[in-house]
């Protein structure tokens, strides 16, 4: 697997042709691994590599600052369990006022241009670029193959990194494992 720093490619920079997700993937959970698979789909029928953009920091330890969620995975750990689902590459877009403040034409410019991405595959809820303002609608319109993965459900209610730091903050680790579709672990330095 190959790591990449959005800020840091260069004109020069040349991708082979991508299928790509976008996302926080925090805790790379069953919902994120329905999208890889979709994904790992797409670009096999396509002859396509995959390629996976994370954020860092996340958006919302960017408004938030020390008020943010906690994350359920480390970036290392994240990209680690992308490595080991089979992803070509991992793209790390650094989320600051520069980022957050592209349009949604400067986004989907930078998808074509830099990381030659040919296919999206899409969580149901995807927005991007400043106000949100871009979704997979427009993705479409611009001339992507845009497929949007449907929620994904257990126990009646969706998957989620949200879900998961709640149980986690309830202390059930059974069901956060079930959700993680692992042992929930938590990694760092004493």
């Amino acid at each position: 697997m190959n790591l990449l720093r959005l800020h840091a490619l260069t004109s020069s920079f040349n991708l082979p042709k991508t299928a790509v997700s976008i996302g926080n993937f925090d805790g790379v959970h069953l919902g994120h691994q329905a999208m890889i698979r979709q994904l790992k789909e797409v670009a096999s029928e396509k002859s396509l590599k995959t390629l996976v953009i994370v954020f860092e920091p996340q958006p919302l330890e960017f408004f938030k600052g020390i008020e943010a969620p906690p994350r359920i995975s480390s970036l290392r750990e994240k990209v680690e369990y992308l490595k080991e689902l089979g992803i070509d590459y991992v793209a790390i877009a650094k989320f600051d006022y520069h980022f957050r403040s592209q349009s949604a034409e400067d986004f989907a410019a930078l998808l074509k241009n830099k990381l030659n991405v040919q296919s999206l595959v899409l969580g149901d809820d995807f927005h991007f670029g400043r106000d949100r303002q871009g979704n997979s609608h427009f993705l479409k319109e611009y001339g992507f193959d845009v497929k949007n993965l449907e929620t994904i459900i257990f126990d009646n209610e969706r998957v989620s990194s949200t879900r998961i730091r709640k149980v986690l903050q309830e202390g059930n680790l059974q069901l956060a494992s079930q959700l993680l579709g692992r042992p929930y672990s938590i990694i760092g330095r004493v």
